[in-house]
Order: C-alpha cells, then structure tokens, then sequence
C-alpha cells in the first residue's frame, strides 16, 4: 500500500489496528521478561528497604534501578520491532503510534493502542518520530510525496546534524592515511 503523506499511511495503520486486535497479545519471551523484570524490582526494592538500617549493600542498586527506565526502553524497542514486522511498516511507524503495556495473569498479557497521537507539538514542530516515520516511510516505497511539510523542532535538528558531522569526521579520519 503506498499513501500521499506520512500522517495519511500512520492513521490508516491506526484504524487497522484499531480495527483488528489480534495483534495484541505479547510473545511468551515478553512476558517472561516483563514479569523476570518486575520481580527482581520488587525483590531488590523490599531488600534496600528491608536492611535500609542494619547495612547498605542493596541501597545503590535500588537507587540506580530506580531512577533508570533502560527495561522500558528495552521492552518498547522489542515491541516496536515485533509490531512492526506483523503489520509489515517501518518500526518508526509503530514508535509514532502510543501505546500501553497491559499485563494480566487473568487476560494474558497485551499491548493497548491509544488513540492516534498529535504529531505536531504546541510550537507547530513536528516531533522526530513523524520524521522518522516519512524517512522510513520513503524508503520502503510506502510513501509516494517526499517533500515533508512539517518543521522538526530546532533542539531534534542540532542532535541530527551533530551526529552527522561526527559521522563526517569519522569517515574523513579513517579515509586519510
């Protein structure tokens, strides 16, 4: 299926999803890794709290754990790559979508879609995730106008160029002798 824009392919990805929700249900690894997750969380959080008075060996792991939400960003990343593989789009598409992780031992564990997300910010930037989404879009032949017509935030703009020029660099060292 190919779409005039990359807003038009992202909303009829959302109403197929809506639509259709078999999609839903996690892998077994996810649950797995989902439930392996949160109970060492809470083991290690009642054991920092447990022993709080008495020692402070579990005290900075609980502190470090706390404060970092790499699992999340794992488990997101994981879904978006297994999402976007069963509705054959860009994982930027699936990244662009919102949605919720619902894990239940009575339902079975399964993502939730939210409702279609603004992808334009209050100041009239549209956040990296549209971008991303037409780039790839492009690239896989999904979208046929390659023009975007959004203005990306300025501070999303600067990281690209910066890593662009540090690429530049990189690739000039290693090409001279």
């Amino acid at each position: 299926m190919k779409y005039n824009t990359v807003i038009e392919g992202l909303t009829e990805l959302h109403a197929r999803m809506s639509e259709d929700d078999t999609w839903q249900a996690w892998p077994k690894e996810f649950s797995t890794a989902y439930r392996f997750q949160t109970e060492a969380t809470v083991l290690l959080s009642n054991k920092a709290m447990a022993n709080a008075t008495k020692h402070a060996l579990w005290h900075k792991a609980h502190v470090e754990t706390s404060r970092n939400s790499t699992f999340s960003a794992l488990f997101w990343i994981m879904s978006f790559e297994h999402l976007a593989k069963l509705h054959n789009v860009p994982m930027s598409w699936i990244a662009a979508l919102r949605f919720t992780a619902q894990p239940s031992y009575a339902t079975g564990d399964k993502w939730g879609l939210k409702p279609l997300p603004l992808f334009i910010n209050k100041d009239g930037h549209c956040y990296d995730s549209l971008w991303a989404s037409h780039l790839d879009g492009v690239e896989q032949g999904l979208i046929i106008d390659e023009k975007f017509p959004h203005m990306r935030d300025p501070e999303e703009v600067a990281i690209s160029e910066a890593a662009l020029a540090k690429e530049t660099l990189e690739s000039s060292n290693t090409s001279t002798p």
